[in-house]
């Protein structure tokens, strides 16, 4: 059995524990409420892009454009995958690495190569201790990524495609539902999917001053950047998001783990003090 002062010991550590766990779900919660918002102005903005292009692709009968070309047996494909720096999480990470291990063993067995590119560093530390090798381990986004860091990304991106070191790219990052709720999701970005459903309704007719081609190829370089930007702030959001909930679940435990250690220690005492009394009980019996 423990010790009383083992035990007070365990308690005092607990109680240092539960204040910066605390103290860390209430900074999380604040910059969530900051990454949240940005997350929302910027949604419509990138949808609204997306149906413009979608629909300027449509009047200019621009499929054939070289970022639209879908091979029809592609063989190398490239994920960039978007981790975190620091952990204390929850499963932010380890949810999308499993997500992106899965892909690579079962929908990417139709590429010949898939390789892989990492931001953050949590995804290079899965990365080398399982022995694989990373294409590319790029800086972390963190808060300093804007939207001009998105835009020198998809040039990165879009000049690679262009010179043939990959025939597909895909996005892997958490998207952000709530702050108790994220999925893995895996997006394909080059070639640009943008063909409308069968059955679609089309909108009202667009007009557009000038070349519909020459303002395609304007566009595109924005809205690839946009989409990488969006990714970043979900990615962002749902860290933020899945950090408070595991600081929240890690102090509600600390409660738990305190009241249990407390009547460990109260039993303990009295237990102890119990002893002390029938010590003293027998040695005055044994003195009479």
């Amino acid at each position: 059995m423990a010790t009383l002062k083992t035990i007070r010991k365990r308690i005092i550590s607990v109680k240092n524990t539960q204040k910066i766990t605390k103290a860390m779900k209430m900074v999380a919660a604040a910059k969530l409420r900051r990454a949240q918002s940005a997350l929302v102005q910027a949604r419509p903005h990138g949808k609204l892009l997306g149906e413009s292009v979608q629909r300027l692709v449509t009047q200019a009968d621009a499929w054939d454009h070289p970022l639209f070309a879908m091979p029809d047996e592609p063989k190398k494909a490239e994920i960039l995958v978007l981790t975190s720096d620091r952990g204390l999480c929850g499963g932010f990470n380890g949810n999308l690495l499993r997500r992106v291990d899965h892909y690579t063993r079962h929908e990417g067995k139709a590429f010949e190569e898939i390789r892989l590119t990492v931001m953050g560093r949590k995804g290079r530390e899965y990365y080398r201790a399982k022995n694989i090798e990373l294409k590319e381990a790029l800086s972390s986004f963190e808060e300093e990524f804007n939207f001009k860091d998105a835009e020198a990304l998809a040039r990165k991106f879009v000049q690679a495609f262009r010179e043939g070191e990959f025939e597909v790219l895909y996005l892997a990052f958490n998207h952000f539902k709530s702050a108790i709720s994220q999925e893995p999701k895996i997006q394909r970005i080059l070639p640009l999917d943008l063909k409308p459903e069968e059955g679609a309704a089309s909108g009202a007719p667009v007009f557009w001053e000038g070349s519909p081609r020459a303002i395609l190829d304007a566009m595109l370089p924005r809205y690839l950047a946009t989409l990488f930007y969006l990714s970043v702030l979900e990615s962002r959001a749902s860290e933020l998001g899945a950090r408070m909930s595991a600081m929240e679940n890690a102090t509600n435990n600390s409660k738990e783990m305190i009241h249990s250690l407390t009547l460990m220690y109260n039993r303990a005492r009295q237990a102890a003090i119990t002893t002390e009394l029938m010590d003293i009980v027998n040695g005055a019996e044994a003195l009479k």
